[in-house]
């Protein structure tokens, strides 16, 4: 795993194997640092989803990440103001990241060892996808490997 930019990604690419791009949801959803929690969340709640990648203003460079967990845990449970926190203040910017030619397989055991639930994709230092467990469980084979990060700790 290569670390760069304050973030680091999977690489492997192993021939033969399903590649991330095979499985990934394309196109995930972004918020730039400036943000307010108040429409981070208003985006969870509309899209149906835990996390959201962190892109630069005017870059779409990738930042980091915010999770549902980020802002009940570092913004609400802090008493902190929604409307006027941003994004910024509370994401988290150390991201480990799969690539779209990485293998499912090496993808599956990174998301084990790092004990979370989800991984942006990123190509050139921006966003194009993003890879869940219910993503991965479209591999049949991987079934056991998704059973084993399921049961371990929530993500962070």
């Amino acid at each position: 795993m290569a670390r760069w930019g304050g973030w680091a990604r999977a690489s492997d690419g192993l021939p033969g194997d399903v590649q991330v791009r095979d499985v990934m949801t394309p196109a995930p959803e972004t918020v730039t640092l400036d943000a307010p929690l108040t429409a981070v969340a208003r985006l969870m709640a509309e899209k149906n989803i835990g996390d959201v990648i962190v892109v630069e203003p005017g870059t779409e460079r990738v930042a980091g990440i915010v999770t549902d967990r980020d802002i009940a845990i570092r913004a609400v449970a802090e008493g902190r103001n929604p409307d006027t926190t941003t994004v910024e203040e509370i994401f988290s910017r150390d991201l480990v990241a799969a690539g779209p030619a990485d293998s499912v397989r090496r993808v599956i055991d990174l998301m084990e060892d790092l004990k979370v639930r989800r991984l942006p994709v990123v190509e050139a230092d921006r966003a194009v996808g993003i890879v869940s467990l219910g993503d991965l469980a479209v591999e049949t084979n991987v079934g056991s490997a998704i059973a084993e990060i399921s049961a371990a700790a929530p993500d962070r």
